[in-house]
């Protein structure tokens, strides 16, 4: 099997030395991929150069678009890409040496598998939920609203001491190309800030036919402070949050013959009640108002829109 890594990135500077690590980490690979394709909204010339520094000997290319928007980028990345099986990684991702080789080995192991999600470690936890206290013990009561919780654990099904078979995943994961184009790709409706387009994909995926293994001893690191990142975002400009959510929760309820409406309206009462955590944490009340909003602008564009 040809193999293709695919790095989505905005390209911007303050991602630069995070895809450095993600590119030093591809260069320690035990398996190297086959080729190596950067897609960047910008800097497509910092990142051939930093490409060419740490990928001696390997077949790369930078795709650099002008205009950020994932599933576009994603999508057109996909079909330049050469690979049988495609790694769909984010910029913040720091992959363990045997990353490559343990995912096609699932693959060997698992022929009937259209897509093998890797075990994702956040490195740094932020969040009420992972707090002591009356807070942290509110905010994980509160969580069991959410699909992530609600619904997908009981969607798993284990398959041995390491290997677990999933319905979703999230940008640390391989696909075999054919999954991806009868899944009909990323769903280019929406528009940036996008949230949740790996979970769509996923389920849509099922859909086609294939199965999600997720397996244990594939480990990638994500090196992003969700929350910092968040606080600093919504702070500045809450209307992000609208979006943002507005764009998951639509996802959600797009699936909803999968997930079930109830479930659906439990997740986007919880992202309700979350924007007054974003508001509180980003001292800008507008956030409230705009994660409520985009709840439930997601819920209606998501069941006007057929399963």
């Amino acid at each position: 099997m040809r193999t293709t890594v695919l790095v989505l990135t905005t390209g911007t500077k303050d991602r630069l030395a995070l895809i450095e690590g993600l590119l030093k980490s591809l260069a320690r690979q035990t398996v190297k991929p086959d080729e190596v394709l950067i897609a960047t909204e910008t800097n497509g010339e910092e990142l051939t150069e930093m490409a060419g520094k740490h990928l001696k000997g390997t077949d790369f290319r930078v795709v650099e678009t002008g205009y950020w928007n994932k599933c576009w980028t994603a999508n057109r990345a996909i079909l330049e890409s050469k690979g049988d099986v495609i790694f769909l990684l984010e910029d913040d991702l720091y992959l363990a040496p045997t990353f490559v080789e343990e995912v096609l080995k699932v693959f060997k192991e698992c022929p009937w598998a259209g897509c093998v999600y890797t075990k994702c470690v956040w490195v740094f936890r932020e969040g009420a939920k992972s707090r002591g206290g009356l807070l942290g013990q509110l905010a994980r009561a509160l969580s069991k609203l959410t699909i992530h919780e609600s619904v997908l654990p009981r969607m798993a099904r284990r398959i041995s001491d390491y290997l677990i078979e999933v319905p979703v995943f999230t940008m640390s994961v391989a696909c075999r190309r054919e999954a991806l184009l009868k899944a009909g790709l990323y769903d280019t409706s929406v528009q940036e800030p996008i949230l949740g387009e790996d979970y769509d994909l996923a389920l849509r995926v099922r859909k086609a036919g294939y199965r999600i293994v997720q397996t244990s001893r594939a480990v990638s690191y994500h090196l992003t402070r969700q929350v910092s990142k968040g606080v600093a975002k919504y702070g500045k400009d809450p209307s992000k949050l609208m979006g943002a959510y507005e764009t998951e929760v639509y996802f959600m309820a797009k699936n909803r013959d999968v997930l079930g409406v109830a479930n659906v309206i439990g997740h986007a009462i919880y992202r309700a009640v979350e924007a007054i955590a974003w508001g509180v944490r980003s001292r800008n009340s507008k956030a409230i108002l705009y994660g409520v909003a985009g709840s439930v602008k997601g819920l209606i564009k998501g069941n006007l829109h057929g399963p």
